[in-house]
């Protein structure tokens, strides 16, 4: 069974997400920004970790800035943002995100960008 860390300051996203990737047998755990979201990535093994861009404390940039300083985990990182475009999906994949999905998340993409990922 994958785990999966949801990091966002909106509470509708998480649930949605959570109740998405949890049918499709993943372990979920949310966090409410991104400082919560590092406490939860330093307590429990996360496989992927999907986070927003825009949240009051941490960004997640830098959030990504901080796994790559804390290898291995997790194995994918996933950015999402309501302000998607071609320069900020470069911007997260230099990052070390595998992509950025643009929000309001399409759960189709995200479970197809996801399959390798969830078996």
């Amino acid at each position: 069974m994958r785990s999966v860390l949801i990091a966002d300051d909106d509470p509708l996203v998480r649930e949605s997400l959570g109740d998405c990737l949890g049918a499709l047998g993943c372990r979920v755990t949310t966090a409410r920004g991104g400082r919560e979201a590092i406490t939860r990535l330093t307590a429990d093994r996360v496989d992927i970790l999907l986070s927003d861009v825009d949240m009051p404390d941490l960004t997640g940039f830098e959030i990504l800035e901080w796994v790559r300083r804390h290898p291995p985990l997790p194995l994918a990182m996933i950015l999402m943002s309501g302000r998607a475009d071609g320069p900020l999906a470069a911007a997260a994949r230099d990052a070390g995100a595998i992509d950025l999905l643009p929000k309001p998340v399409e759960l189709g993409r995200m479970t197809a960008l996801l399959a390798g990922y969830l078996r």
